[in-house]
């Protein structure tokens, strides 16, 4: 076959594969990974340090058994961050000592502010429609593409 590339799936269906191995023996690291990853992103929250490291750690054991490290893990919670870099965890870069005021961090794409809690989403293309023409769904939706990615399942 030519012109095919299943990388993509042959990842996918390795990671759901020690997913499901691992499901029994931690469930919520599965659980969020399952639900919480995106292509090679995993993008999830916890209720308090010691749920959020107890995550991170049973989820790097998971995707270690299938050959691959979580890395550039990144908090608003400096203190869960030290802890991870006590762990071994490769943490972001941007809490290096030589970066230490960046604040922005990108989330498939998406500027957060890592300080403060929050994204930040670029609607100019919104504020620049042409308003002399009829503004039908498929202008809103042109400009919307600047911000908002559909999932390929999605857009069937």
């Amino acid at each position: 076959m030519f012109g095919v590339n299943v990388s993509p799936f042959l990842l996918s269906a390795t990671i759901k594969y020690h997913i499901e191995k691992y499901r029994e023996q931690y469930p919520a690291a599965t659980e969020m990974l399952d639900t919480c990853l995106y292509v090679d992103d995993v993008i999830s929250g916890a209720e308090n340090i010691s749920q959020a490291l107890k995550l991170s750690k049973d989820a790097d054991t998971i995707m270690k058994s299938a050959s691959t490290t979580l890395r550039k893990w990144n908090s608003n919670n400096q203190t869960l961050m030290r802890t991870w870099k006590g762990e071994g965890l490769e943490i972001h870069p941007r809490h290096s000592e030589d970066s230490s005021q960046i604040t922005l961090s990108k989330v498939l794409g998406i500027p957060w502010n890592v300080v403060h809690d929050y994204f930040t989403i670029d609607v100019k293309g919104l504020m620049e429609l042409d308003t002399s023409k009829p503004i039908t769904k498929r202008v809103v939706l042109q400009s919307a593409d600047s911000f908002i990615t559909v999932e390929p399942e999605l857009q069937r």
